[in-house]
């Protein structure tokens, strides 16, 4: 298993739609894709993992971060569109443009990663910053690697553990048994 790194940058100009930032400054893609070989490939379809979720994120959080800037260029298409159309159709646009952008924010910047995610075409990650490149690189990796480790288990699922399980100390114990409830 590889993981491939892709990162580009873009010189943002006074004004960028995605993600929605007014004012200048660079901006920094990395694109992650996981190469895999017969073998990994095989045990991910025998054991279904491609849908497997690598990183859990709150969908409703994701959803409001993504909703707040779709809001606003929601809000200024309708006060555009109302000054040159009736109000109904600068509403129903404005609507239109805030429910669009919201799906396209959303798929942005969800934290969520499906393991079918890196697999195919890769996955693209925006960062504001070169340090927030640098920790979204560095997570991927430390993901990647308990991805490895999972379909390297898989590999002896049928296989018997004997793992000794020592008797502790009274004190020991009694400490165990308290934390454990």
């Amino acid at each position: 298993m590889n993981l491939l790194l892709d990162r580009a940058q873009n010189d943002a100009a006074i004004f960028s739609l995605i993600p929605l930032r007014i004012g200048s400054g660079v901006t920094f893609t990395l694109h992650a894709t996981l190469e895999l070989d017969e073998e990994e490939r095989a045990l991910i379809k025998k054991y279904n993992f491609a849908k497997a979720i690598l990183v859990e994120s709150d969908f409703f959080d994701d959803l409001r971060q993504s909703f707040r800037p779709a809001l606003l260029l929601g809000i200024v298409a309708f006060l555009l569109l109302w000054l040159i159309a009736t109000f109904t159709s600068a509403l129903t646009i404005g609507i239109l443009v805030t429910l669009v952008m919201t799906v396209v924010y959303f798929q942005t910047l969800r934290e969520q990663i499906i393991v079918s995610e890196l697999m195919e075409n890769g996955r693209k990650f925006r960062c504001d910053s070169i340090v927030d490149l640098v920790k979204k690189e560095a997570y991927l990796q430390n993901v990647c690697a308990y991805l490895r480790q999972v379909l390297e288990s898989a590999k002896h699922w049928d296989d018997r553990d004997v793992i000794p399980i020592e008797p502790l100390s009274k004190d020991e114990a009694k400490a165990a048994v308290l934390k454990a409830s």
